[in-house]
């Protein structure tokens, strides 16, 4: 038996694609509207499979290491240069977002 059936409505992998369209659209308007205000800090989202350890590493190299979000690849910095944001891109992350939308945990 087929999963999608000619006589579906609108077959099953087309919802899926509609669906993912519809989380990838929710997530873009979600980080657009979280970017850093302050340009001396910012949470660096680094890639998950990277672990705790690694992300630190990296972040430290972006600034000074503030808190690690409620994710362990999630790090907020501060750099005294007002490019926080910049320096956590080059040091790995995927994104940056403002901190204030990170749930801190403690070091």
């Amino acid at each position: 038996m087929s999963v999608d059936s000619p006589s579906d409505p609108m077959p099953r992998s087309s919802l899926i694609f509609t669906g993912l369209i519809a989380v990838i659209g929710v997530a873009a308007a979600t980080l657009l509207g979280a970017r850093p205000l302050d340009p001396q800090e910012a949470a660096g989202v680094f890639p998950p499979w990277w672990g705790r350890e690694a992300a630190l590493v990296a972040a430290s190299e972006a600034g000074s290491i503030l808190a690690v979000g409620a994710l362990p690849f999630i790090v907020i910095v501060r750099s005294d240069q007002g490019v926080a944001s910049a320096r956590l891109r080059e040091a790995g992350a995927l994104f940056s977002i403002d901190p204030g939308r990170v749930a801190p945990c403690s070091l």
